[in-house]
C-alpha cells in the first residue's frame, strides 16, 4: 500500500480529510506548501509477510522537486527520507527488535529553516526522538493541541505489513514545547488503547485510598496498550514538562452524586460531606470506575517519620557506616498529624527482614529475623511527634527495617498511608532540611498532600520514594552481575533556622550525612517535586547536570574551509529566536527536551545511559558514584561509527571532534566551541573512528585534564581565566561534542552529549562505548583528508611552558 500526502510548503492547515473506502489514503492539505509539520502514525508490523525485504509505508506526492518518504530498509531499519532539489536528507533507526502484532507509533517532523535550502528531519517512535536534530523547547509559536479531538480510521485489509490508522498530518506553528508537545499530544489522543482504569497513585508514591470530606484527592488514568498498562497522566511540578502535555485535555472525568464530592477536569477530587460515589474516566470510548468513599475529617493520623540510626560516622571517614557485629540503636519517630487527639495505646512493630531477593524492594519473601512490639503511653496532640529507640546487633548482610504503627489497624485514622516505612539497613542515610513553618502549616492551615495526609513530613518522603521509584524500575534491570548496589534512607529531618547558611544545623550536620536537600522554597504538596528529585541528583548521588541544551550561533567559532563561520548557516541552522541552534542528541528521552534522564526529566523513569553508576563503596564515600565514570573520553577507548545516507560505513571521511567549553565553570554557564578540535582523524573501512587515546600535544595541556582547569590555559574568550575553564578534555559538567563529519565537498554538523556513549557502555558492548552517527553525506570519490590550521601562538607558547 502506498499512500500519497501533498503537504510540501503549507503555510497553515485549515482543513484536511481522509478519504476511506478500504483503499490507499489521500491526503489533501489545504494551502499547499508548509516549512513545518508532523506525519504520525499508529503501525503494527507483521514481519513474517515483510521480512528483511524494504518496504515502502507512506510517501507523499511529489511538488516542486520535494518528496517524504517512509520506508522499512532490508536492515531492519525505518527510514524517514526527505528529497529536494538540492539533495536528501534522512532520519532512521534500528526497528530489528520490533514484535510482531505490537502497536508502534511512527512520527515523522521536519521544519525547513530560513537560511538558504536548510532543514530538519526527525524521526519520532514511541514519542522518542530517535534520530535527527531536535528543534529545543523555546520553540514556541503558535497553535493549540489542545482542540484536537478528531478519531482515524482503521486500516482494513490490503496490507500484510500494516494494520492501524490512516496516517495523519498535523501543521505548525507549535507551541506549549514545540514538536515534542505535538508528538506527545497526538500519541495520548490516537492510541490504540484497549482499556482503561483509575490510577489511585498518580504520583507513583502511596496514597491513601479514601477521601476527607472539606479536602482534595488527585486521581490519574492508566491505560492498556500491547497488553501492558502505562500511565497516561502525570501529577508533577517543575523539570518533568511530560505533564504539560499528557493525555488530561482527552480524559472527561464525573462523579455519580455531587453532593459527596465534584471532580475537575484534571482529575482532583473536591471531598464535600461523608458518603459514597462513583468517579467515573472516559478515554477513547472506554470507562474507568472508581468507589469512592468520603470520611470525616475528625480523626487522629498516626504517621511515621523516620527511622535514626546510632552511631553515626562521618561520610568522608573510612569506617562510614556500621559494621557488621556492632550494637546500633533506631530511634523510631513518629507522630499525630490528625485533627484530633491521638489516644495512647497505639501498637507499635519493628522489625528486621530478611532481603532474600536482592532486588531492592520489599518481597513476601523476606521473611521477620526479629519483632519488636511496644504500646504507646500517652495521648499526642495534633503535630506532637514522639519515638521508642530499639538496640539490635547490625547484620552481616543486607536487611530490612520495618517500622508499623497500629499494624492490627485498630484506629478510625485520617490517612492510612503513612502508616509504614521500610528501610535497608545499609542504605546510605540522608537528611532533609524543612522550615519549620510548613511541617505546622499541614495541621494549622490543613493542607493536605497527594499522600493524603497533612503531614509535611509524608510529602518530603515522597519525594525520595519517586526517585527510589526511578532507580528500581530503570536502573536496577540493566545494571551488572550485582545489580544497583545502593540504597539511600531519609535518617533525620533538620529543621532549617533560616540564618547564616554556615551556622545552620543542616549544614552543621552534612558530614554525616550522604546528601539529602534543604526544602526552603514553596511547594506544591499535591504534586510531585522534581526540581528536588534533580537535586538528589547532585546531593546524593554525585551526578554532574548533563545538559544537552542548544547552543546559541554567537558562542560557535567554529570556521570552514575559507575562514568563514559555520553558526547560523545551512550546516548549522538557527532552529529558534535570534541565534538558537538544535540539541544534542542527549536530549533524546521521553518526556522532556532540555537534559537527559535523572538531571532534568524525572519523568517515569531513567534512561538506560545511568543503569550500573551506582556502585558499593566501602571506602571514601564522595568516590562512589554515577557522574564521573568515563568523563575523559581520552582515558578511554571510544568509537563513532559513521554512516552515509544509504546506511552503509562511510569510508575515508575526515573528523573534527570540538569539545564543549563554559564560563562559569561552576554552573551551567554559556556553552562555548573555540574554533580548534580537539581530535581529528579519518574513518576506516567500517565507518570507525577512533578517539585517540592522546590529545596533541601541540595543542593541549594534558594537565588541565585531571584538575578541572584550574592550571591556565590560553582563553580565546576574553574573559579571566579563573571564569573560562578552556579544558576540552574536562567533563566538569555537560561533555558536550560538537562533532564535524566531511565526505568528498559535503560536510554536516553533529551535536552529541556524553552520555550517549555511556549508554552504548552500559548496554553491554564490548567497547567502552561505540556510537553510532547516522549522515546525510554520500561516500566520496576519493579520501577526505584533515586539513589542520596553524597553531596560534599562545597556545603553543602557553603549552611549551
Amino acid at each position: 500500500m502506498r499512500t500519497h500526502i501533498n503537504l510540501f510548503s503549507i503555510k497553515r492547515l485549515s482543513i484536511f480529510s481522509i478519504l476511506w473506502f478500504g483503499l490507499p489514503v489521500l491526503l489533501f492539505c489545504q494551502n499547499p506548501d508548509s516549512s513545518e509539520g508532523i506525519i504520525s502514525q499508529w503501525i503494527k508490523p507483521d514481519w513474517a509477510s515483510a521480512g528483511q525485504i524494504r518496504k515502502e509505508i507512506w510517501s507523499t506526492a511529489s511538488m516542486n522537486g520535494c518528496r517524504l518518504l517512509l520506508e522499512k530498509s532490508e536492515q531492519g531499519l525505518l527510514r524517514a527520507v526527505l528529497t529536494t532539489p538540492e539533495g536528501a536528507i534522512a532520519a532512521r533507526t534500528d526497528i530489528s527488535g520490533w514484535k510482531s502484532g505490537e502497536w508502534h507509533f511512527v512520527s515523522v517532523s521536519w521544519k525547513k529553516f530560513s537560511t538558504e535550502a536548510s532543514g530538519c528531519l526527525v524521526l519520532w517512535i514511541d514519542k522518542v526522538a530517535k534520530d535527527g536534530p531536535v528543534v529545543p523547547y523555546e520553540f514556541t509559536i503558535s497553535n493549540d493541541i489542545r482542540t484536537k479531538t478528531e478519531s482515524l480510521p482503521r486500516f482494513r485489509g490490503g496490507n500484510s505489513f500494516l494494520g492501524g490508522n490512516a496516517p495523519f498530518f498535523t501543521s505548525g506553528p507549535f507551541k506549549l514545547y514545540g514538536v515534542v508537545g505535538q508528538v506527545y499530544r497526538d500519541y495520548f489522543r490516537t492510541a490504540p488503547y484497549e482499556a482503561v482504569k483509575i490510577d489511585l497513585e498518580s504520583t507513583r508514591v502511596p496514597s491513601d485510598r479514601l477521601a476527607v470530606a472539606g479536602f482534595g484527592k488527585q486521581l490519574g488514568l492508566q491505560a492498556m496498550l500491547n497488553n501492558r498498562w502505562e500511565p497516561v497522566t502525570e501529577n508533577v511540578v517543575r523539570y518533568s514538562q511530560w505533564a504539560y502535555f499528557d493525555a488530561k485535555p482527552y480524559i472527561k472525568w464525573s462523579i455519580s452524586d455531587s453532593e459527596v464530592a465534584l471532580v475537575d477536569s484534571t482529575g482532583r477530587i473536591k471531598a464535600l460531606k461523608p458518603g459514597k460515589c462513583s468517579v467515573i474516566a472516559e478515554f477513547h470510548g472506554m470507562t474507568a470506575t472508581y468507589p469512592l468513599s468520603v470520611i470525616s475529617p475528625g480523626k487522629p493520623d498516626a504517621g511515621v517519620i523516620c527511622i535514626s540510626l546510632s552511631p553515626r560516622y562521618r561520610s568522608d571517614d573510612v569506617k562510614n557506616r556500621p559494621a557488621a557485629g556492632e550494637l546500633v540503636t533506631a530511634d523510631l519517630r513518629y507522630g499525630n498529624f490528625g485533627t484530633t487527639d491521638l489516644p495512647a495505646g497505639m501498637k507499635i512493630r519493628f522489625q528486621l527482614l530478611t532481603e532474600s531477593t536482592g532486588n531492592y524492594r520489599p518481597d513476601p519473601e523476606d521473611k521477620p529475623v526479629k519483632t519488636y512490639d511496644f504500646v504507646t503511653d500517652k495521648t499526642l496532640q495534633p503535630g506532637e511527634e514522639s519515638s521508642f529507640k530499639v538496640q539490635f546487633t547490625f547484620p552481616g548482610e543486607s536487611a530490612w527495617m520495618k517500622l508499623e504503627l497500629d499494624p492490627g489497624n485498630r484506629i478510625d485514622e485520617f490517612c492510612e498511608a503513612n502508616n509504614s516505612i521500610t528501610e535497608l539497613t545499609d542504605a546510605r542515610p540522608i537528611q532533609f532540611g524543612f522550615r519549620p513553618k510548613d511541617l505546622q502549616s499541614g495541621i494549622k492551615e490543613k493542607k493536605i498532600n497527594h499522600i493524603g495526609s497533612l503531614s509535611y513530613y509524608d510529602w518530603l518522603r515522597a519525594e525520595k520514594l519517586r526517585m527510589d521509584v526511578m532507580l528500581r524500575e530503570a536502573v536496577w534491570p540493566t545494571t551488572g552481575p550485582n545489580g544497583v548496589e545502593e540504597a539511600y534512607r531519609i535518617d533525620t529531618y533538620t529543621k532549617l533556622a533560616g540564618g547564616n547558611w554556615d551556622q545552620e544545623p543542616y549544614q552543621e550536620e552534612a558530614n554525616w550525612y550522604d546528601g539529602g536537600f534543604p526544602v526552603n522554597e514553596e511547594v506544591n504538596i499535591m504534586s510531585i517535586d522534581c526540581a528536588i528529585i534533580h537535586e538528589f541528583g547532585h546531593t546524593i548521588l554525585s551526578q554532574p547536570d548533563l545538559y544537552g541544551y542548544p547552543v546559541k550561533a554567537s558562542n560557535v567559532f567554529v570556521k570552514d574551509d575559507d575562514g568563514k563561520p559555520v553558526a547560523g548557516t545551512s550546516l548549522m541552522p538557527v532552529v529558534s529566536g535570534k541565534e538558537t541552534m538544535p540539541a544534542s542528541g542527549g536530549i533524546n528521552v521521553p518526556g522532556y527536551v532540555g537534559y537527559p534522564s535523572l538531571m532534568d526529566g524525572c519523568q517515569l523513569w531513567l534512561h538506560p545511559s545511568q543503569a550500573g553508576h551506582v556502585m558499593y563503596y566501602k571506602g571514601y564515600r564522595p568516590d562512589r558514584f554515577w557522574g564521573t565514570q568515563g568523563r575523559l573520553i581520552p582515558g578511554r577507548a571510544n568509537w563513532l561509527i559513521i554512516k552515509d545516507i544509504n546506511d552503509k560505513p562511510l569510508r575515508d571521511a575526515a573528523v573534527y571532534v570540538y569539545s564543549v567549553s563554559q564560563a562559569p565553570v561552576q554552573d551551567s554557564g554559556e556553552k562555548y566551541f573555540a574554533n580548534r578540535p580537539k581530535f581529528t582523524g579519518q574513518t576506516d573501512e567500517e565507518g570507525r573512528f577512533v578517539f585517540p587515546g592522546v590529545t596533541d600535544s601541540l595543542w593541549d595541556d594534558p594537565e588541565t585534564d585531571e584538575v578541572d582547569g584550574s592550571v591556565e590555559v590560553w582563553n580565546p574568550f576574553g574573559t579571566k581565566v579563573r571564569e573560562t575553564a578552556f579544558t576540552p578534555n574536562v567533563w566538569s559538567v555537560e561533555g558536550l561534542l560538537l562533532i564535524r563529519i566531511v565526505s568528498g565537498d559535503r560536510s554536516e554538523y553533529h551535536f552529541m552529549d556524553l552520555t550517549q556513549f555511556n549508554t552504548e557502555f552500559l548496554l553491554g558492548h564490548t567497547v567502552l562505548g561505540a556510537y553510532l552517527v547516522q549522515t546525510s553525506l554520500h561516500q566520496g570519490d576519493q579520501p577526505t583528508y584533515i586539513k589542520r590550521d596553524v597553531i596560534p601562538e599562545p597556545i603553543r607558547r602557553i603549552n611549551k611552558r
